[in-house]
């Protein structure tokens, strides 16, 4: 069935432009300037395929599919999403929610808890059967932790649309790493759980740095559908209904995670520093008890982080979290993060003994993930559903196609 094309200020504007010629990125965003719908994204998306760019391609599909949310700064358009398009090819959900095949954030907040658990054998037990085990600091009078995270996220724009999240992270080696990699020497000062996030390979030459441990991603809760199946089907992570409250003011943070009942898992409030260098010195001297060389990051490295997760007992999904921006670091003071027994994710971590160390946070945070499994594997479970698995349906259509079915 054919397009009718409207002669609309997108479209005018849109000709005159490619009358020059190509379009490309600088002309895609100079259009999505121009007040417009997204059926006037996709008739100049059909009616000059052949004359724009694959960036300017890439800002016009992303905008057609997730038009950029009201009062959110725009970061769309950074170096970082050059390199990672959106190439316009679809992925529909088992749920038949239909997003863009690749997965990117563009904006909103973060704060990572690094921290340490004292009961290892319950993190081992956690990690079971998958191949990896979680690394360990250990201190000078023997004692040892094994390394975790929370994670608080709330993304005001991503190619799935705005959503929040709550990760509990294991640091992790394979389960056959030499201990020489899986424990590294603590040091007092408490800053040692976040070194195993500094510590990797740059290549100078891209450039781009490549994080040595594994993020292991034992549970998730989000507050989108969309975002528990992408997750679910796609990222092997074990993504369940939740609430994510991140609340910032002057210099301090706020934050409230409940699960889908209503239960607690943690409440925070945190002061912020006013330096973001200020905690430098501490990592450091953590790294250098630790006997690790921290690589000098030049602004704007990318940095990519390996993550594992699985559902249950299911197979292990490997994926990639990259970003060009770095987190703010600084000590957690104690007693003001509170975990809660209420609720399965706060049981789990207090039975860890998990003990937050230091914050990193990004006040603006943008990434993609890299990676991302083809299909859902077949013994992945939904909790709560019927259906005796969740299949990926066919993906990889063309941008056209998809928004033609909603407009036409």
């Amino acid at each position: 069935m054919g397009i009718a094309i409207r002669n609309s200020a997108m479209m005018r504007e849109a000709s005159r432009l490619a009358a020059a010629g190509e379009l490309g990125s600088s002309d895609a965003i100079r259009l999505l300037q121009i007040p417009h719908s997204a059926k006037d994204v996709q008739e100049v998306l059909h009616a000059f395929d052949q004359q724009l760019s694959r960036d300017a391609k890439s800002k016009l599909t992303l905008d057609a599919l997730a038009p950029l949310p009201l009062g959110v700064d725009n970061q769309r358009y950074e170096p970082l999403f050059n390199k990672y398009i959106i190439t316009g090819k679809t992925y529909t959900t088992a749920r038949g929610a239909v997003v863009p095949n690749e997965l990117q954030y563009y904006n909103g907040q973060i704060a990572h808890l690094y921290g340490e658990c004292a009961n290892i054998p319950l993190v081992n037990a956690a990690l079971a059967g998958s191949g990896y085990r979680p690394m360990t600091v250990k201190y000078a009078d023997g004692r040892l932790a094994a390394i975790a995270q929370l994670w608080s996220n709330k993304f005001t724009d991503t190619s799935i649309r705005p959503y929040a999240a709550m990760f509990i992270v294991v640091a992790a080696v394979p389960e056959n790493a030499p201990e020489a990699e899986a424990s590294i020497r603590a040091d007092s000062n408490g800053a040692s759980s976040v070194v195993v996030m500094l510590d990797g390979s740059f290549d100078p030459a891209t450039p781009v740095y490549e994080n040595k441990a594994r993020m292991y991603m034992f549970r998730l809760l989000d507050t989108t559908q969309v975002a528990i199946d992408v997750g679910r089907e796609r990222m092997g992570t074990d993504k369940r209904p939740g609430s994510v409250d991140m609340a910032y003011n002057g210099l301090r943070l706020r934050v409230s995670i409940k699960d889908q009942g209503g239960r607690g898992v943690v409440r925070a409030d945190l002061e912020l520093t006013k330096d973001p260098a200020a905690y430098s010195s501490a990592v450091t001297q953590a790294a250098n008890t630790a006997g690790i060389m921290l690589p000098a990051l030049p602004r704007g490295t990318e940095c990519a982080y390996p993550a594992v997760a699985r559902i249950g007992q299911g197979p292990i999904v490997c994926w990639q979290w990259r970003s060009d921006v770095a987190p703010r670091l600084q000590p957690v003071t104690p007693g003001t993060v509170h975990l809660d027994p209420g609720s399965d994710e706060g049981r789990t971590l207090l039975a860890w003994g998990f003990t937050p160390k230091v914050l990193g946070y990004f006040p603006k945070v943008r990434g993609v993930i890299t990676g991302l499994a083809d299909q859902t594997p077949k013994d992945v479970r939904t909790p709560g559903s019927a259906a005796d698995s969740l299949t990926k349906r066919p993906g990889g259509r063309d941008v056209i196609a998809a928004i033609a079915e909603d407009f036409l």
